[in-house]
């Protein structure tokens, strides 16, 4: 039996892109996100260029660094805005970490905060009382904190 050029080029492309459905078609491990944005200000002043860091009750944390007028929207991989949903405890910081977001799955840690040369106090931060609560869609969470 002789094949037609036009059907061996139909098989040929056949069979290429059955095999190329099975490629990065599989389930996703990334979690349901909420996208999660807001303010951070400091006595009524927008806080620029801190870290904003949602960290769940288990899995990796998300974050995000405020503007010049003090708005962040929170990271949770590279370039996949989010975060996990459920509790968050939130840490405000004056973090000069590097980016520990790049780092796959539930292996990224919490960045580490000094009291030191910290204008934001403690409480926001190295011993947070900061917390939220995300849900599915979309969530704003202003935080003006207070120094006294």
């Amino acid at each position: 039996m002789k094949l037609k050029p036009n059907a061996i080029l139909m098989i040929t492309l056949l069979s290429l892109s059955l095999s190329l459905a099975g490629c990065g078609g599989g389930a996703s491990d990334q979690p349901t996100l909420g996208q999660v944005k807001g303010t951070v200000t400091l006595d009524g002043d927008a806080l620029a260029g801190v870290s904003v860091t949602f960290s769940p009750d288990s899995g990796r944390p998300a974050t995000g660094k405020t503007d010049i007028a003090g708005n962040y929207e929170l990271i949770y991989i590279r370039d996949t805005p989010g975060c996990k949903l459920g509790h968050n405890t939130v840490i405000i910081s004056n973090s000069t970490e590097e980016d520990e977001m790049e780092l796959e799955g539930d292996d990224a840690v919490m960045p580490t905060t000094t009291d030191e040369n910290n204008e934001i106090p403690a409480k926001y931060n190295s011993k947070t009382t900061l917390e939220a609560e995300v849900q599915p869609g979309e969530n704003t969470f202003n935080f003006d904190l207070k120094t006294k």
